[in-house]
């Protein structure tokens, strides 16, 4: 790590020249200075890295860059690759189209110092639609906001391991990040992959804060749904190769038996999730409504993979 280097912000673009300058004066006018701004493209096809460029040239911003990746990396490597550029002792992770509020470094930098346990740090954010096709925040996310300033550490559980928060609301602690590189594997989200490794060492919060306001359009990947059955399938195979890297991070760390146990039963879940969706095999929707109805981050998932295997 460079030598006094706080705060990182990690930004990933791709044809957001739309929208990209808003999201950087958000950052540069924090009442907390970043030390460094670590933008990677993947690929625009628009105009969005001269934009940057002549942004950055323009408000002589010489602790900020801008780097375009030899091919198109898809979101997940391009978080990937572009955290581990980091140098700053907190890792903001940023969207290129939201709008950070002004205090957002700052407030949250500040319980991160306070409280040592903390490896990663979710936060609130307030949605704000720009088009009629928008999609919707899901309900029992916003349920959950409080934006009273609260602390709230999230237990090892059934519920927890599924990503409950948006990575764009996310930072994490430069030490932690280092430490569970290798654990990583092409395609896993970036805030998913640090979300539970977090979660196993019991360094996963929340904070009830809103540190940001959402562009919400057709196009935010983190809010679609997965109604094709190649994306589910995909979707379910990275949720498999993740339970099994957690469980390794988790034995590696001499984690409680219980823990261990936990993502067992999540990973046989996940396998018959599997064979009902790739192979056809309908007779595991029973075992799946019975005895693993707990390893669905949603119980209606059930009924729609049992929909999507019979049809499909």
């Amino acid at each position: 790590m460079k030598a006094n280097l706080r705060f990182s912000v990690v930004v990933c673009t791709y044809n957001g020249a739309d929208t990209i300058i808003e999201q950087l004066e958000s950052i540069k006018n924090q009442t907390m200075t970043v030390d460094e701004v670590i933008i990677c493209d993947d690929r625009s096809t628009d105009d969005t890295v001269s934009v940057v460029n002549e942004y950055i040239s323009k408000e002589g911003l010489s602790n900020w860059n801008i780097y375009v990746n030899e091919e198109n990396l898809g979101y997940a490597s391009n978080f990937f690759h572009a955290a581990c550029r980091a140098s700053g002792e907190y890792i903001f992770f940023c969207d290129q189209d939201d709008i950070w509020v002004c205090d957002r470094v700052e407030k949250m930098s500040h319980n991160m110092d306070i409280n040592p346990k903390i490896l990663v740090m979710g936060s609130e954010f307030e949605p704000f639609s720009v088009s009629e096709d928008a999609l919707s925040v899901p309900a029992w996310e916003l349920a959950k906001f409080k934006n009273d300033d609260s602390l709230e550490c999230l237990e090892f559980n059934s519920k927890n391991i599924f990503i409950g928060c948006q990575g764009c609301t996310m930072c994490v602690r430069k030490e932690f990040w280092d430490s569970i590189v290798p654990y990583w594997f092409t395609d896993w989200a970036h805030d998913e992959f640090v979300w539970k490794l977090a979660l196993v060492r019991n360094g996963l919060y929340f904070y009830h804060f809103r540190s940001l306001n959402r562009r919400v359009h057709s196009g935010n990947v983190s809010l679609g749904k997965m109604r094709d059955m190649n994306k589910r399938i995909k979707y379910v195979d990275n949720l498999l190769k993740s339970h099994e890297a957690t469980r390794k991070y988790a034995i590696d760390l001499n984690s409680p038996k219980s823990y261990i146990q936990l993502l067992d039963k999540h990973i046989k879940a996940t396998k018959l999730r599997m064979k009902l969706l790739r192979d056809k095999k309908l007779i595991y929707v029973f075992p799946l409504f019975i005895r693993y109805s707990s390893c669905y981050h949603k119980k209606r998932a059930i009924p729609v993979e049992l929909y999507m295997a019979v049809k499909q």
